[in-house]
């Protein structure tokens, strides 16, 4: 966090706030590049770069340090898998309220387990809302995916057809 309020605060929260507007359009995008790889494994493969992206901004500079991939990119990669499942066992469809969801789900993890474990409430009050956004910009892009893709991609797959193949006669 070396320039915190002027370049780290704006990159969050203006990329939380552009894929919040353009949500739709960036799912279905990803949708159609997907390729065969499955939807829940499309999902975590789209969690890395921005866990990785949201971590070297706001990862404690004491144990993040000077690394390229952050320490707790499995932690948060192993939230992910849980908020994926459950979003698909529970048969969730708005992304935007599961996001809410986990992101208040963050704060009080960082509340109680993480970087804002025995802060003032001053500081919780300043910092809890950004908290949100972080947790927010980490899940919304890869749940609308995620949800989006379990409507789309069944219909949306071509379906080979079968040409019927004649079977030469045995000349023995």
């Amino acid at each position: 966090m070396v320039f915190w309020a002027l370049i780290d605060v704006p990159l969050i929260v203006g990329g939380f706030v552009l894929m919040l507007v353009y949500r739709k359009q960036l799912a279905q995008r990803i949708l159609r590049i997907g390729g065969r790889l499955p939807l829940l494994g499309m999902y975590l493969l789209l969690s890395v770069p921005l866990i990785i992206f949201e971590e070297d901004i706001d990862c404690m500079q004491a144990w993040c340090g000077q690394v390229l991939i952050p320490p707790t990119l499995s932690f948060i990669l192993i939230e992910m898998l849980a908020l994926g499942v459950l979003s698909l066992r529970l048969h969730a469809k708005n992304p935007l309220r599961v996001t809410l969801l986990f992101s208040i789900f963050g704060v009080f993890w960082e509340i109680f387990l993480g970087g804002l474990k025995g802060a003032p409430i001053g500081i919780l009050a300043l910092l809890g809302p950004y908290v949100m956004v972080s947790y927010g910009f980490v899940s919304l892009l890869p749940l609308c995916v995620l949800l989006e893709g379990k409507h789309v991609l069944p219909s949306s797959l071509p379906v080979p057809v079968a040409q019927p193949v004649e079977i030469p006669a045995r000349t023995d």
